[in-house]
């Protein structure tokens, strides 16, 4: 019979272990993992609030301005950098995010053993995710959502301080700022503690409030007040977008557990005993007793705001995970029949490398672009390897030309050369139509998204080839080809100005 102590001593080793492996993926995904058209333009966001400029009221930007600002405070750090500099500070960022859940599931727990088997489920459930990990490394706003739900789930707790509270809404109203979606947890973690007044406190519904209230006009406040048209024009955006009907939310799902398998399989697993009662999950403590319920509670409702968009992406459920797998991590803990459970919390390291990382299409994607017919499609270099060396071109021929502007819709081939683009151009492919004008810029650069897009229901756009053929004739002097290039593995054209 294995001891508590013991028992204790040798889950931590595998969950020290699940810690490490995670940082291997966000540095594996950091370099190798397929670029994302939207790092780009929020990186390009965040250069332009640096340069003194603001989201909507200076550039056309589709989300809340949180995130732009937050990686503008950042920027002396990936700035330098490029693309790989906002990967890793958003890795950071992620990683973070995941310390933080894992803490705060094992908070419930009784005892040490119960306590590292926690922190071990949760790490083999969202850290050994290549998907999860991927979508908080590269630079979006899933990272700093993850990381502003982790703290305010943190600091829910029975009978807390006030400042808990506060502190709670007012990193939901930031975490809506980054993500409007996520806007759609103030409410429900509100309505909770209102209706868990025993547990929380009288007043905890009331601080939450308050700080979430003080959020939302701190964040939002300046923008309705005083450039109102294109706030909400950048949300006419989002609703413009045809919806895909079922199938839209059944594939999402799908997506979901093809890229989760061990957090959808052993939380059925979960509930199925917890919903059953046989055999009976043992019991929290009385303080932490409600709160699974709570951040089930918060991943269902980020996952029915999500799948209810006209198009719901995958990546859309990358928030959800987090409370997701802090729920199922600290029921995880309370399997009866220890040993089983013993082992079952040391397989969970090994069976993650084998299926959600070495089994990750992710994984995949890393070395591969795809296949034509019968044969894969090798990358002779990683993605962001042919970016940087697409981008040192374009610098070079930036600085014998004498321009710092660059016309481009792929935006992180910008962000990497360092250059800006034409006013207009910052959403890069989902920019607002504009004609060309090759004055704006000596240097230009196109692929296979460039007018790509129907603003602003994103339909494939009728015009395409017209405008592509009016862009070739301005800029006639090519001066590099890259084949393989970017989101969706297509061939970029770098040209000079030939047009007056």
């Amino acid at each position: 019979m294995v001891s508590a102590q013991e028992a204790a001593r040798a889950l931590r080793r595998w969950g020290l272990a699940a810690m490490g492996l995670t940082a291997l993926c966000y540095a594996a995904n950091a370099w190798l993992g397929p670029l994302n058209q939207d790092e780009g333009w929020y990186l390009l966001a965040a250069r332009r609030v640096m340069a003194g400029e603001l989201p909507h009221r200076d550039f056309f930007f589709t989300q809340g301005p949180v995130a732009p600002l937050a990686y503008a405070l950042l920027g002396w750090l990936w700035s330098p950098f490029g693309v790989l500099g906002g990967r890793l500070v958003t890795a950071a960022m992620g990683f973070a995010a995941l310390a933080v859940g894992a803490e705060t599931a094992a908070g419930p727990c009784r005892r040490d053993d119960e306590r590292w088997t926690a922190r071990l489920v949760f790490w083999a459930f969202a850290g050994l995710s290549l998907w999860m990990t991927y979508f908080t490394c590269i630079p979006k706003a899933y990272a700093l959502c993850a990381l502003l739900l982790a703290l305010a789930l943190r600091w829910v707790g029975p009978q807390g301080a006030a400042w808990r509270f506060f502190g709670a809404g007012l990193a939901l109203a930031l975490a809506a700022g980054a993500r409007l979606s996520m806007g759609v947890l103030l409410p429900t973690v509100g309505l909770w503690l209102l209706f868990r007044r025993e547990w929380a406190g009288p007043r905890a519904w009331v601080w939450f409030g308050l700080g979430g209230a003080l959020g939302l006009a701190a964040v939002f406040g300046p923008w309705l007040a005083l450039w109102p048209e294109s706030f909400f024009g950048a949300q006419a955006f989002h609703a413009a977008r045809e919806r895909m009907g079922l199938l839209g939310p059944l594939g999402c799902v799908a997506r979901f557990c093809r890229f989760n398998p061990l957090p959808v399989a052993l939380g059925v697993f979960v509930g199925w005993l917890a919903v059953t009662g046989r055999p009976q999950l043992r019991k929290l403590p009385q303080a932490g007793a409600p709160l699974p319920g709570l951040w089930l509670l918060c991943a269902g409702a980020l996952a029915a705001a999500h799948l209810a968009a006209p198009v719901p992406y995958d990546d859309y459920l990358a928030p959800a995970l987090l409370p997701l797998a802090m729920a199922l991590a600290a029921g995880f803990a309370m399997l009866p029949f220890e040993a089983i459970r013993l082992a079952l919390a040391k397989a969970l390291v090994p069976a993650a490398l084998l299926v959600a990382v070495g089994g990750s299409p992710l994984a995949e994607a890393w070395f591969s672009a795809g296949q034509d017919r019968f044969w894969p499609r090798l990358k002779a270099e990683p993605d962001l390897a042919l970016l940087r060396r697409a981008a040192g071109e374009a610098r070079a021929a930036a600085g014998r030309l004498g321009t710092r502007v660059i016309w481009t819709q792929e935006t992180y081939l910008a962000v990497e050369a360092g250059l800006d683009v034409p006013r207009g151009l910052e959403m890069g492919p989902f920019s607002k139509p504009a004609p060309l004008d090759p004055a704006a810029a000596p240097l230009a650069a196109w692929a296979g998204y460039t007018f790509a897009l129907r603003f602003p229901d994103l339909a494939p756009a009728p015009d395409r080839e017209a405008r592509l053929g009016a862009l070739r004739a301005a800029y006639g002097r090519t001066l590099g080809v890259f084949p393989g290039f970017g989101q969706g593995h297509t061939t970029l054209t770098l040209a000079e100005r030939t047009a007056p």
